[in-house]
């Protein structure tokens, strides 16, 4: 049997200068990603809010707080990294509480900081180009493929 080759070609893009200027628009401005994108992230958060969140709606949260993140680790934001860090905290801890059998819900403190990383997320996208989430995703990639991202697991029950 033929070993088989590691070698695979990279993919020719069939139009180069349509996907340049493509980078150069902001995300907002595209209908199909950023509008589509700050629908969704609400409609999550509203659910959450509302008592009707799941485990999807749990993990657009926690796909919004990694992009906030990684857009402002890209200059967008830089001095929210903190506040970053807390909703990711608090995202974590209501996660933990649905899956070990409560539902998902924020506690008061959980909730304000979450919103006010929503509406940071909301003028990242607002001023943030396609080729500057591009990189943003392939950060967030990177550190999902080094397994750099923590779990959640169930609490322990006494």
């Amino acid at each position: 049997m033929k070993k088989k080759s590691k070698y695979k070609p990279k993919p020719v893009r069939q139009d180069t200068m349509s996907w340049v200027m493509s980078g150069f628009k902001k995300v907002a401005d595209v209908p199909d990603a950023g509008t589509k994108l700050l629908l969704r992230n609400h409609a999550a958060f509203d659910e959450v809010l509302a008592g009707r969140g799941t485990v999807e709606h749990v993990d657009l949260l926690i796909s919004l707080v990694n992009m906030a993140e990684a857009l402002a680790k890209l200059q967008l934001g830089r001095d929210w990294l903190p506040e970053i860090e807390q909703a990711q905290e608090a995202i974590y801890a209501m996660a933990q509480r649905g899956i070990s059998g409560k539902s998902f819900l924020f506690t008061g403190e959980e909730m304000n900081i979450v919103r006010q990383i929503l509406e940071l997320h909301d003028v990242q996208l607002e001023n943030c180009d396609v080729r500057t989430m591009e990189k943003a995703l392939d950060d967030i990639n990177k550190e999902y493929v080094h397994d750099k991202m923590r779990r959640i697991e169930r609490l322990e029950t006494v």
